[in-house]
């Protein structure tokens, strides 16, 4: 993170977002040209996820909607406690199973109520033969898990400032306070004197920050072997945020010279890496502290 208090001007962030978004588009491309287990479809879909998310923080920040920026920076980092959480205790397909289960359960019960009317009960909303079977076969024995506490997989991460001043300070703009809407109040009105706004480029950088996490954390967890420069793009977009060095760029031309299928091999026998460490001889940075 920048040391002296600046951050990035507002164009660099928006070129850096587009060329996290390209990268990440490269990366699921990369995914789809090999066969995907489970782990590995959740592994990509975080990753596509994680592409839209940070997108749309820059996108509401053009329009001054900072506390929904913030709303989705703490989305980012339930995700990244999630993936991490998940390779860890090696909980893929639990999760997976878990998901599955508990989003049928909720379906049925819409599809029960008879207070809305029949167009939730329409065969386009119905579950298929395949769902059926399958949640009658989780209903024998329904999957027990429970979603990490974030706090614990922070300390577990050695980096409790992300709990502290990301998924924590987020929250504090996902639950209503009694200030919400006051800086609203004043942009809609264009009424004065409006009360100063602090600089809140912060969620655009720690965004960004996390999100490269995510997908580093994403890509160790994976069953493929990436080309280094994959990971080389990650940490030079990170050290981007610090020193403003546009290494990321070059990095990103490099990634485009490959077709996907290329950028990554299946692994001969699949090792669970040590979280938040990519493999040897790529470089990673990580932040000394958590900026807001």
């Amino acid at each position: 993170m920048p040391k002296d208090g600046l951050y990035r001007s507002i164009d660099e962030f928006q070129l850096a977002v587009d060329g996290f978004h390209g990268f990440c588009g490269l990366l699921l491309y990369a995914f789809a040209n090999h066969p995907c287990d489970t782990k590995n479809i959740i592994i990509r879909n975080f990753i596509a996820r994680t592409a839209v998310s940070v997108r749309g923080v820059i996108h509401l920040w053009h329009t001054a909607d900072f506390q929904d920026c913030w709303i989705l920076h703490r989305c980012l980092m339930d995700r990244l406690f999630h993936l991490v959480q998940l390779g860890r205790r090696s909980e893929y397909e639990l999760f997976d199973d878990w998901s599955f289960y508990e989003q049928y359960k909720a379906l049925n019960r819409v599809r029960s109520d008879q207070t809305f009317g029949a167009g939730h009960r329409t065969p386009a909303f119905g579950p298929t033969s395949e769902q059926k079977a399958r949640f009658e076969k989780l209903s024998k024995s329904p999957p027990v898990w429970k979603r990490p506490k974030a706090e614990d997989v922070a300390k577990g991460m050695d980096l409790s400032c992300l709990y502290k001043y990301g998924y924590d300070y987020g929250s504090r703009h996902v639950h209503p306070m009694a200030d919400d809407g006051q800086q609203d109040f004043f942009s809609i009105t264009k009424l004065e004197p409006a009360p100063e706004v602090s600089d809140q480029r912060s969620v655009l950088s720690n965004s960004i920050l996390v999100s490269c996490m995510i997908v580093q954390e994403g890509l160790n967890q994976s069953a493929f072997k990436w080309r280094r420069f994959v990971f080389d793009f990650l940490s030079q977009l990170m050290s981007h945020l610090d020193d403003g060095s546009l290494d990321y760029g070059v990095t990103f031309q490099k990634v485009m010279c490959f077709s996907p299928k290329e950028l990554c091999e299946p692994s001969a026998s699949v090792v669970e890496p040590q979280s938040g460490h990519p493999p040897e001889g790529s470089k990673a940075i990580l932040p000394d502290e958590y900026c807001f």
